[in-house]
């Protein structure tokens, strides 16, 4: 008669089995965390670490004198920054396809402005495109339709912002889409800061990426006066 009861595994392979398991397991773990910390980020999407006793302004001090430049605002009139002396000027740097930064930025100025009140008719809020391969002066215009049309839209030659460039230490890079396909298939990682320029034409903060509006606002009036 023949024994069919299981033949039951040692005990010796049983440890092999669980330490293979244990093993393969650590492996794996390995092998996210690393992916998860290597990978390429988004570098069109700037990442702002704020450390726990900066609350978003950076006060300028002394004020910078900054040079003064020449663009195509939306209505393809040109328009410098001199044009504005006697108003603060809320500026910022960035493109009609950003799909985070800028918009929630644009949004922000409009909120400015209405917490501004009367106060805002002595305020002036930029929007100046780095990206003059596809921004146009109607681009720019119906762009910010979306959100605030008394914000002035700015375009104009490359040529322009790298005389400004280090005046506001800024950043811009075309950064091409995964797939390459097209050259105009891009994005720009580029400084995400807004800046103040106070009535005399010099700069005298920038704000953080995400900066409670409230702060901006109290920035703001504070140096208008009464």
């Amino acid at each position: 008669m023949s024994d069919n009861t299981a033949q039951q595994p040692s005990p010796t392979n049983s440890r092999l089995v669980l330490l293979g398991t244990l093993v393969v397991g650590i492996v794996a773990t390995f092998v996210v965390v690393y992916a998860l910390t290597n990978r390429p980020r988004n570098t069109a999407t700037p990442i702002v670490d704020l450390s726990q006793n900066f609350d978003g302004v950076q006060v300028i001090n002394p004020p910078k004198q900054v040079q003064d430049f020449t663009l195509i605002n939306q209505n393809e009139k040109l328009i410098s920054l001199s044009d504005f002396r006697g108003k603060m000027v809320l500026m910022f740097f960035g493109f009609t396809n950003c799909t985070d930064v800028c918009p929630v930025t644009l949004l922000q100025f409009k909120q400015i402005r209405q917490k501004l009140g009367d106060k805002a008719s002595n305020a002036a809020f930029l929007f100046i495109s780095v990206d003059p391969k596809r921004d146009t002066a109607a681009v720019i215009g119906d762009y910010l339709k979306r959100f605030d049309e008394t914000i002035t839209g700015l375009v104009g030659d490359a040529k322009v912002f790298e005389n400004i460039k280090n005046d506001y230490d800024l950043e811009f890079v075309e950064v091409p889409n995964a797939d390459g396909t097209s050259s105009t298939a891009y994005a720009i990682s580029h400084t995400p800061n807004p800046f103040l320029i106070d009535a005399s034409g010099k700069l005298v903060a920038k704000y953080a990426y995400g900066t409670d509006i409230n702060l901006i606002v109290t920035d703001m009036t504070s140096r208008m006066g009464a």
